[in-house]
């Protein structure tokens, strides 16, 4: 007689059911599988191996994640440090440019003051002085004016020939010091202060050496 394979619904009272073990991606959802599946089910072997490779897995986690902090933590201080590198450097940039400043201004004092006493030791100086400053005009200027300090204008009326003619007119200023004048037209006005003066062949004078002008 030949067997069915069909089992029948009152033979079937004491059949499990079975269900497909989980594929787990790590070894610790693989120890929590087991733990929930039933850890009889595997090795002593396989539980040991399983452990390592969660504690394995377990240091990996952790040794990525601190260099991830320790490289944030590292970009971060660089950052800082390259702020406070940018900070120390602008004082001592504007530190640089003060003491060049108050160097420039003390050398515009110190040549005011020789070519005063120059001038009183030798006209020529103050001639040379207005003829610089009346050759900035343009040669179709008219009504031009002298404006001289009243020793200076003495000195230079003293150093004048007879019946000498000038193109322009002889005024005196109280406001000059020394050695300062003022060229002025219907159109046009030369400041030729002594401190003007000397700036601008300090400043032609560094240009000239390859410093950078400084322009106010």
């Amino acid at each position: 007689m030949r067997r069915s394979r069909i089992i029948g619904k009152d033979q079937a009272g004491g059949a499990a059911s079975f269900d497909f073990p989980a594929v787990d991606p790590t070894a610790a959802d693989a120890l929590r599988g087991a733990a929930k599946g039933g850890a009889h089910l595997l090795t002593a072997g396989q539980l040991d191996t399983l452990q390592r490779q969660a504690q394995d897995e377990a240091r990996q986690r952790g040794f990525d994640e601190g260099l991830a902090a320790g490289k944030a933590e590292l970009v971060s201080r660089i950052s800082r440090l390259t702020a406070l590198g940018q900070a120390f450097a602008q004082p001592f940039q504007a530190l640089e440019q003060a003491v060049e400043d108050e160097i420039v201004a003390l050398a515009v004092q110190l040549a005011c003051h020789l070519v005063r006493r120059e001038i009183e030791r030798d006209p020529v100086v103050l001639q040379a002085a207005i003829h610089d400053c009346l050759a900035v005009l343009a040669p179709s200027v008219r009504d031009v004016t002298l404006y001289l300090n009243t020793e200076d204008a003495a000195l230079f009326r003293g150093q004048l020939p007879p019946q000498a003619e000038l193109k322009f007119k002889l005024a005196t200023d109280a406001a000059l010091a020394r050695g300062d004048l003022r060229v002025a037209s219907g159109s046009s006005l030369v400041d030729g202060s002594l401190a003007v003066r000397c700036a601008e062949i300090i400043a032609a004078t560094r240009v000239g050496s390859g410093a950078p002008e400084q322009r106010g």
